[in-house]
């Protein structure tokens, strides 16, 4: 039986899964009262106090009636039920993985703040009615939330990001207005995407607020941050600093050799050897400890070259996640602009670049820099002699440790007192080990846990677990290593293990880790830390987990495959990817079946942490889907790609990538779901630029909606259809199509599809000229935008209106309306949304004579252009400087 109790957001109990119906009113106050205090003596009084909100009957009634509600709340929990009797008072016992709270402190308490944000579901105890509750216990936890998620924003700009975190920082100084933290972060994120002007605006605003209604001026940071932009001190322009370097192994011993020719030595350079020996662990150490020679960053991308359950990294895919890191946003689809464009993009930069686990030079060749600035470590099991011979890389052979190096290894995790009782024995585990780091930690971690046992003990227990090396390994007896040690795990943490095989991905969170062993989300977290502490996982982040690629081989052996942990694992990414497209303003065409495995899909507080979880997962949700297509899973297959296309909308980061996606999973599916496949594939070309295969995806999934007499669907792809042909000048075929599809929404009463298709309208009178019809429509659309309550639509209504006003020549009606939209882009981060507000902004200015400011606005949108390489910023800024 496993029982979890929530209290960051509403307030609920589950067990084994299902809800627990706890009866609203003083029983609820009472629970969450106790659960605010877990394992703590709360008194009667302050129960009294909650219950009745300071305004309590008399004090013996008070007290025979709080007996009858506790009754009633231990009736309520059933088996559930940890309220405790004590001495004038009462006590809830709870684990720390049966409360969302005590994880909470946990993981905070680890800096892993990114899972401790993500625990939060809304605002807390938000459906139980207790002013006293709410004015004395929440704020003070609401604010351990916003250090957390301070905290957390914090590390995301110490790694480089800026634009991502703008629309989030928005949001959270619009909530929290007095919070100079968030205001500060919100001005390096703004200065980090290039919007210095924006950031200097962000600080009058807080500066404002905090005289009008404190009467004090923003603190010394606030005040240093704002002079250093003033003197353009602060990373502008959108370039990105990125530090994507993963933690080192703890206890790195020698390699002095090593590290001083990876400091001597520029260019190229490649570290070789066996699986297992240390080469991203060097590679790590050297860059780690050589960042401050490298002002403009760090890239870290793992080719996966040796992994038993994926093909290595395709050279395009690297190098478009390469660009990506380095903060371009607009990525070209071939692959030789692609290597071109990361080259440009190096030119002028000083940085590290590693490249781990290459398994060829033609998986890197194409993405090295070929520029001084930056230093290139690539680490393989090959060679790779054609680095060496024909692009004059420099070599380096890591054997595995000497006798000396191998002893500091196990004295560091034994203790020098212990190797020195046992010399022979010591030495002997390293013979064993063949002075294989990976190996020797596995073997240390384990004995270090019985510091009373001799190590001859376990030596001899080595002997018994001796089996056949691995797979061209056969110098090393490294599997009688790691069969020892897993034998030595507890039956939890083995079966863990085993299942962590099974994930496609690259890496995973505790999430994906209980979905696959069928536990608590706490528990899998504990055991996976166990199997971290025992060197069979690594974490290289905080709350992200992988197996080294011999671990895996290893895993997937002793589990032999494992078809209810796939469907466990698939059926949490895809009802959890379904949770996050939800709260995106488009409507989801397809719904998951319901879930069979008894999983629990993650759930998401706001927008912004859904968005950044698909950001963070796309690699294990594009691996996931994949690997449900190979065991014919084909309608979960079909719905990751379906259920992203939203997320693709708004960050254009993967769209490149998605294609082979979306193209892997037509056919599966009705043939309605087929015809949406099609057509959400077709989005994504004409996103592209790739119009005649829009086209062609478009007529196929037309015809296939039709056929199925889904006329919500047909109305939609009538109304996509018509966007691509009056982009393609068929501007009769589009206004038909357009026409047809409004008249369908209006017969089938769908609200959404009728304010599509008058915005539609609207764009295409907005393209030919005809403002007057453009107002039109919008006058047309704008109540049943608000009647219908979505602000997105909301807004894309304003944003043709203003549009049309401009292009008229209403330029005072058109200008705040434009300026509206704008910030609303921004606070989403919709930037093509921000440049084409920016761009007509500047065009209403000139139509009033005000040339500085169209001006100043047009380089705004001049440097969104520039810091994702788009060919229309050069053009932009030659207007503007031709107002001067």
């Amino acid at each position: 039986m496993s029982v979890e109790f929530r209290v960051l957001g509403p307030l609920e109990v589950l067990l084994d899964g299902k809800p627990v119906a706890v009866p609203a009113g003083q029983v609820q106050t009472l629970l969450a009262t106790l659960l605010l205090r877990p394992n703590e003596f709360v008194s009667v009084d302050e129960l009294v106090e909650r219950l009745w909100d300071g305004e309590p009957p008399t004090a013996d009634r008070a007290h025979k009636t709080l007996q009858m509600v506790v009754a009633r709340l231990r009736k309520s929990l059933g088996a559930a039920n940890r309220v405790r009797t004590v001495p004038g008072g009462y006590r809830f016992d709870a684990d720390p993985d049966e409360l969302d709270l005590l994880r909470f402190r946990a993981v905070a308490a680890a800096q892993d703040f990114t899972t401790a944000t993500a625990l939060w579901r809304g605002p807390m105890l938000g459906n139980v009615a207790s002013d006293s509750l709410h004015r004395e216990d929440v704020p003070r936890l609401e604010g351990q939330r916003l250090d957390a998620l301070e905290s957390r924003i914090g590390a995301d700009l110490h790694r480089g990001l800026g634009r991502e975190l703008v629309a989030e920082l928005r949001s959270l100084v619009t909530d929290h207005p007095l919070r100079e933290s968030f205001w500060r972060q919100l001005m390096l994120a703004l200065c980090r995407a290039g919007q210095q002007a924006e950031a200097l605006a962000a600080y009058q605003r807080v500066r404002e607020q905090l005289v009008n209604e404190l009467g004090v001026d923003p603190g010394p940071a606030l005040q240093e941050l704002h002079q250093q932009i003033l003197r353009g001190e602060v990373p502008s322009g959108g370039r990105q600093v990125p530090r994507q370097l993963p933690a080192g192994v703890r206890n790195f011993v020698g390699r002095d050799d090593e590290l001083r020719l990876l400091g001597e030595t520029s260019g190229v350079t490649v570290v070789h050897g066996v699986g297992g020996v240390g080469k991203t662990a060097l590679a790590l150490r050297w860059a780690r400890e050589a960042r401050d020679d490298f002002p403009d960053g760090d890239l870290y991308l793992n080719l996966r070259g040796f992994d038993p359950e994926a093909q290595p990294v395709d050279p395009a895919a690297a190098a478009e996640t390469l660009l990506v890191g380095l903060g371009v946003e607009k990525v070209p689809t071939d692959a030789d602009a692609r290597f071109a464009l990361l080259r440009t993009t190096f030119a002028d930069r000083r940085m590290v670049l590693v490249l781990d686990n290459a398994a060829a030079p033609r998986h890197v060749l194409p993405l090295l820099p070929g520029v001084a600035g930056v230093r290139v470590v690539v680490t393989s099991r090959n060679q790779l002699r054609a680095l060496v011979s024909q692009h004059d890389a420099t070599s380096i052979s890591l054997r595995q440790l000497d006798l000396d190096a191998a002893l500091e290894l196990l004295t560091a995790v034994l203790g020098a007192e212990r190797l020195h009782a046992e010399p022979e024995a010591a030495r002997e585990i390293v013979e064993r080990c063949t002075g294989l780091p990976l190996a020797l930690r596995v073997f240390a971690e384990r004995v270090a846990r019985f510091p009373d046992v001799a190590l001859r003990e376990f030596v001899a227990e080595l002997d018994e677990a001796r089996l056949d090396a691995l797979t061209d390994y056969d110098d090393i007896d490294v599997r009688a290593v790691l069969s020892w040690s897993y034998q030595a795990l507890d039956a939890d943490s083995a079966r863990m293990f085993r299942l962590l095989s099974v994930h496609p991905g690259p890496d995973f969170d505790a999430g994906a880790a209980a979905a696959l062993a069928g536990v608590s989300v706490a528990q899998a977290r504990r055991l996976l830390e166990r199997l971290v502490a025992d060197h069979l996982v690594q974490s290289r982040t905080p709350g992200r987990y992988e197996l080294h690629d011999l671990l895996r081989v290893y895993s997937a052996e002793l589990c032999g495959g494992e078809e209810e942990a796939a469907l466990r694992l698939t059926e949490w990414y895809v009802h959890t990817l379904e949770n996050a497209t939800s709260l995106d303003s488009h409507k989801i065409v397809l719904r998951a079946d319901a879930v069979t495995s008894g999983v629990m899909p993650q759930e998401f507080s706001s927008w912004f942490v859904a968005q950044r979880w698909r950001r963070e997962e796309w690699a294990n949700l594009k691996a996931v889907a994949f690997a449900a297509i190979a065991r014919g899973l084909h309608r979960h297959a079909l719905l990751i790609p379906v259920h992203l296309h939203s997320h693709l909308i708004v960050d254009s980061t993967h769209r490149h990538d998605a294609v082979d996606l979306f193209e892997a999973v037509q056919g599966f599916g009705s043939v309605a779901e087929q015809g949406i496949a099609r057509t959400k594939l077709a989005a994504i070309y004409e996103f592209l630029g790739r119009f005649d295969e829009a086209l062609r995806n478009f007529e196929i999934g037309l015809e296939l909606v039709r056929a199925e007499g889904e006329r919500v669907s047909v109305a939609g792809v009538l109304g996509n259809m018509s966007k691509l042909y009056s982009t393609l000048g068929r501007r009769e075929e589009a206004e038909t199509y357009l026409r047809e599809s409004l008249v369908i929404a209006a017969e089938i009463g769908d609200l959404n599809l009728q304010i599509i298709s008058h915005c539609n309208l609207a764009a295409r009178f907005n393209r030919d000229g005809q403002w007057e019809k453009a107002l039109r429509e919008t006058d047309i659309v704008a109540p049943l935008a608000a009647r219908h309550g979505d602000e997105f639509l909301v807004i894309r209504v304003r944003a043709y209106r203003s549009a049309a006003l401009a292009g008229w020549g209403r330029y005072a009606e058109a200008e705040p309306e434009l300026r509206a939209v704008v910030a609303f882009m921004k606070d989403v981060g919709d930037t093509d949304g921000v440049t084409e507000g920016l761009v007509l902004i500047g065009d209403v200015l000139v139509g009033q004579g005000r040339l500085d400011e169209a001006a100043a606005v047009w380089l705004e949108a001049v440097d969104i252009y520039r810091s994702r390489n788009d060919a229309r910023a050069d053009a932009l800024a030659a207007r503007a400087a031709a107002l001067s």
